[in-house]
């Protein structure tokens, strides 16, 4: 039961992102195009085609988002536990490493990505505030 709910959870975390690819069709099919054209908005990207984009948007934002789905399913098993422990100490420490743990974690890839970030952005624009 637990691998069948673990690979329909996994099923749904890589399918979701899909549906939201339907904006591009929606843009041209609703004339939200011919509207941003006609308000003088940018109806192009301008997202820069170079490694650290496409990195960032098909490698880090991902697995980032499976980080934070283990987070949540940690969580809420750890919460689960705790509650059902029923007075059980050894069962509700447990219940508090994972909890613990969980938090530590998230705080550690969090902070990884962040500093990251930072050095990468002080590396190609060339100060750590954004001015050149």
């Amino acid at each position: 039961m637990r691998k069948l709910l673990l690979a329909s959870l996994l099923a749904a975390s890589l399918l979701i992102p899909q549906l939201s690819l339907a904006v591009g069709e929606a843009a041209s099919s609703y004339g939200l195009k011919a509207t941003g054209d006609a308000a003088s908005l940018a109806t192009t990207s301008t997202e820069n085609n170079d490694v650290t984009a496409f990195v960032g948007k098909y490698i880090i934002k991902p697995i980032l988002g499976l980080v934070g789905l283990a987070f949540f399913i940690l969580m809420i098993y750890g919460g689960v536990m705790w509650m059902v422990a029923g007075g059980n100490e050894n069962i509700v420490k447990k219940a508090q490493s994972i909890l613990v743990s969980a938090l530590i974690g998230a705080v550690i890839v969090v902070a990884a990505y962040a500093l990251t970030n930072a050095i990468l952005n002080a590396i190609t624009v060339g100060s750590v505030s954004g001015t050149p």
